[in-house]
């Protein structure tokens, strides 16, 4: 990431969000209100054209489609995350989580839109840059969240998580609920051992963590399917190659066994370890998730020491 502007990757990520928050159930998420009011003109067009077929559910379901189409199935791929890691916060503020971090948070709009944060406290955790331009848009669009929201600037490769947030007011000795999405692809190994290490010495047993984490895509395309297995090799070089130029560089590629055995070495266990085509059974009733095949959601618990 480059300091002198904000991530490229969180505003896109914001617009597909937004498109999402325009569209029916079983399809659509829910209004994404800081999506829809923060993000500059260009991210927001595809929500805007679906908000305006929002009354008839079979043109929400050809835009859906017509823009998985021209993503790649990418914006299938971020809605179908984006409902996953909710549930998976929902389930710990029920069991009575009281305190979320938000890791690399970008425009995450959770604080904001999810009924159930009301009376929790959310640290969102953010690299300086993308942290200050998202407090200014949120200023001028006048947004007020639902949580308690604490913003913590930090640099993943060189600044300590449990240190800052301690500062800013997270209590060590209460259960959390840690989400890192869309974060590690871009962090080397050493910066995700270091960052769950962090994680542990400040969530008590019964914690969880929410990550996603990349495979390659060799290892995550149905090997029975080779055409599939090439579009997404052609798809994560290219996807790579412009994320690099824009400074933001994918460094943190890593396959399931490794980083199962990562997350035991920092004291957690695996809870789950799901795709897209997971995800996609569970929310859209039959519709294809896309080839996003090689980014997954991890949940890890603390383990007792």
């Amino acid at each position: 990431m480059r300091s002198d502007r904000p991530s490229f990757t969180s505003m896109a990520v914001a617009g597909m969000r937004a498109i999402y928050g325009e569209l029916p159930a079983p399809l659509g998420a829910g209004p994404d209100p800081l999506a829809t009011s923060v993000l500059p003109l260009p991210f927001l067009l595809p929500a805007q054209l679906v908000s305006l077929a929002h009354a008839s559910p079979k043109a929400g379901t050809l835009l859906h489609r017509a823009f998985g189409a021209a993503s790649f199935g990418l914006t299938y791929h971020v809605a179908l995350r984006t409902r996953a890691l909710d549930d998976a916060l929902r389930d710990a503020v029920k069991a009575g989580t009281k305190q979320v971090v938000v890791l690399g948070a970008g425009l995450d709009g959770r604080a904001f839109r999810i009924p159930e944060l009301e009376g929790v406290k959310v640290f969102e955790v953010d690299h300086p840059s993308t942290q200050r331009d998202k407090k200014a848009r949120l200023s001028k669009a006048r947004i007020e969240p639902i949580a308690d929201v604490v913003f913590v600037p930090v640099d993943f490769e060189r600044d300590k998580v449990d240190e800052s947030l301690v500062e800013a007011g997270f209590s060590a000795g209460d259960r959390s609920f840690w989400i890192w999405e869309g974060v590690t692809a871009y962090l080397t190994r050493d910066a995700m051992t270091s960052t769950l290490r962090a994680i542990t010495r400040v969530s008590p047993p019964g914690s969880r963590v929410a990550l996603t984490y990349v495979r390659s895509p060799s290892k995550s395309a149905d090997p029975a399917q080779p055409i599939i297995r090439k579009v997404a090799r052609v798809i994560v070089h290219a996807g790579s190659a412009v994320l690099g130029v824009m400074g933001e560089p994918v460094r943190g590629v890593i396959d399931s066994e490794a980083m199962a055995t990562l997350a035991q070495e920092a004291g957690f266990r695996l809870c789950s370890d799901e795709s897209a085509a997971d995800w996609a059974k569970r929310y859209w009733q039959g519709e294809s998730p896309g080839p996003f095949e090689w980014e997954r959601i991890a949940v890890l618990e603390r383990m007792t020491s």
